[in-house]
């Protein structure tokens, strides 16, 4: 019986132990993924729950900063993206707007924000 990843017709499935096709989240080798209610891996921004999530090519979910685009987004620990906050990373301060992307160059509630997004006073 075949177990663990498959892949069929250009997409990828998660076989569990007993041979049943996975689905909903999935954590396997120390990453997370997202399996759609038809079995298929998902990539790219998710929407689940209330909070977004970003699936690399890959599948498996990302943390931290991620690019896409020209744009930059910040997600937590648990994968959900930030939004509408300001928030700390490594000694500096961040914002992101209410679609979670990192303001730049500009003004926000009185702060300036760099080119980085860093907050410069």
């Amino acid at each position: 019986m075949a177990t663990g990843w498959l892949q069929y017709n250009g997409s990828w499935y998660y076989l569990n132990a007993n041979g049943d096709m996975a689905t909903g989240w999935l954590q396997n080798n120390g990453s997370w993924y997202y399996l759609n209610a038809n079995g298929d891996m998902a990539t790219g921004w998710l929407q689940y729950n209330g909070s977004w999530y970003y699936l690399n090519a890959n599948g498996d979910m990302a943390t931290g900063w991620v690019k896409d685009g020209d744009t930059w987004y910040y997600l937590e620990a648990s994968g959900a993206m930030k939004a509408s906050q300001w928030f700390k990373v490594s000694d500096k301060w961040y914002y992101v707007n209410g679609s979670g992307a990192l303001a730049v160059n500009t003004t926000v509630d009185g702060y300036g924000v760099n080119a980085n997004g860093e907050w410069v006073n």
